[in-house]
């Protein structure tokens, strides 16, 4: 009989658990484990499908202000948090046994910080402030995220093998986007007005089933068993830290690479979000089109996922990357074209099939980097400075992200097509750095 690729994935999981009682202890808490990452990445999936700063929260704030720059800049606040307090904490985690104790003690505040932007939606009428309360609770969800986000890197790269890294992110985001994709008919419902809500409420309980979402993929990933590490008798303190950071920029050249390439493709996705503003003030979407949006999106990092797994754990993190590079360059290249367009043919149907191909081309796209990039770090790291080189690059982009929002100027002085063309050039820029990389060695 013959068997879709999705049905001997469900047959090969099933084998995976039902086999756990029989074998020994150690192998029996790793694929717990296994399952619980995994399991993490499916509730988290559906939190960024519900709350996405590229549909859901560009075409809510396109609502509350004109502003590119403010629109411009919620993205990277609500990434850069998750990244900047990495480097600062790597000697707390060099003394931390637990890593995993690190990540709980986040977790009811990230909740908090959620729940007070739902209730702020529901209840400030006014649009300025509300606009306000929205930048604030996103600031305070971001930087709490970059709490837990070294504690869950480090305990990523100390209970996963090498040559299951790989799997485990391709299935967390294959988890992520089949929750995803149901959750795309849910806002596509919700803010076509089928819950009976209007503007601002409609989004608020579309961000509600997110920020519940996230609430069980805190929760989840709590349950991982680690076992204590031996900790150094001296950690170097955060001076000493300053120095060596200085000197592994300096001197280490696959950093370095590594390093550009990940800022050029940070600078290149800025202009995703721009894509949904560009749909609704050009083409007029309707809040019920961006739900169908998110499926289409969802349904191509689904489909691509697995194939992207494959890769990364048969052929290297590197090449994945090369790859969504490319595809990168093309979305962007394309997205740059349809602004030559006239206003006739921006609003006929062959217009939204080519942004329905745009939306999946960017899902694929983004899964492919989502994927790789994390183990790619984890690789080039040495073994015993893994928290100071994934801090330090952490951090860095950070700060990159912050100035991401500065892409709103662009588009406000040279258009759509300028802001599609500058990221298409910083795709390049990120392929001539992985072209020039060598494969790094697994640890």
């Amino acid at each position: 009989m013959h068997r879709t690729p999705f049905r001997r994935l469900a047959n090969a999981t099933a084998a995976f658990l039902s086999q756990s009682r029989s074998l020994p202890a150690q192998e029996r808490v790793y694929r717990t484990n296994f399952v619980l990452h995994v399991m993490n990445g499916a509730f988290g999936g559906l939190g960024d499908a519900l709350t996405g700063s590229a549909l859901v929260m560009t075409a809510f704030l396109s609502q509350l202000t004109t502003s590119n720059l403010l629109i411009a800049l919620l993205p990277p606040l609500r990434d850069a948090g998750w990244y900047l307090p990495q480097f600062f904490m790597a000697s707390l985690m060099d003394r931390t046994r637990l890593k995993i104790s690190a990540y709980r003690a986040s977790t009811v505040f990230r909740m908090a910080a959620w729940l007070a932007m739902v209730v702020s939606i529901f209840t400030i009428q006014d649009h300025h402030l509300l606009l306000v309360a929205v930048f604030a609770c996103t600031i305070a969800i971001s930087l709490l995220a970059g709490f837990a986000a070294l504690p869950f890197l480090m305990l990523t790269a100390k209970v996963i093998p090498p040559d299951r890294r790989g799997l485990v992110f391709g299935l967390r985001q294959l988890a992520g986007g089949l929750l995803g994709i149901a959750a795309g008919g849910a806002v596509a419902l919700i803010l076509g007005g089928g819950a009976g809500l209007t503007f601002p409420h409609n989004y608020a309980l579309v961000l509600a089933g997110g920020a519940s979402g996230y609430a069980l993929s805190y929760i989840v990933l709590g349950f991982m068993h680690e076992e204590p590490d031996e900790v150094a008798a001296h950690t170097p303190p955060m001076l000493a830290n300053l120095r060596e950071a200085w000197a592994i920029a300096r001197t280490d050249q696959q950093y370095q690479r590594y390093i550009v390439m990940r800022v050029a493709l940070l600078v290149a996705a800025a202009c995703v979000p721009f894509l949904t503003v560009y749909a609704k003030r050009t083409l007029a979407v309707s809040d019920a089109f961006i739900g169908t949006l998110i499926s289409v999106t969802l349904s191509s990092s689904l489909l691509s996922n697995m194939a992207w797994a494959r890769v990364s754990d048969r052929r290297g993190n590197r090449l994945v990357m090369i790859v969504a590079a490319i595809m990168g360059a093309t979305f962007c290249g394309l997205a740059a074209l349809t602004t030559a367009f006239s206003a006739e043919a921006l609003n006929s149907t062959a217009a939204r099939l080519t942004l329905l191909a745009l939306f999946a081309v960017s899902g694929a796209m983004v899964a492919g980097i989502n994927l790789a990039s994390n183990p790619l770090m984890i690789e080039i790291a040495p073994p015993g400075r893994q928290s100071l080189y994934i801090g330090l690059s952490n951090s860095i982009l950070g700060v990159v992200l912050l100035l991401t929002s500065l892409v709103g100027l662009i588009v406000d002085h040279f258009g759509f097509a300028g802001l599609f063309l500058f990221s298409a050039l910083a795709f390049i820029v990120a392929l001539e750095r992985l072209a020039g990389m060598r494969e790094p060695r697994v640890c």
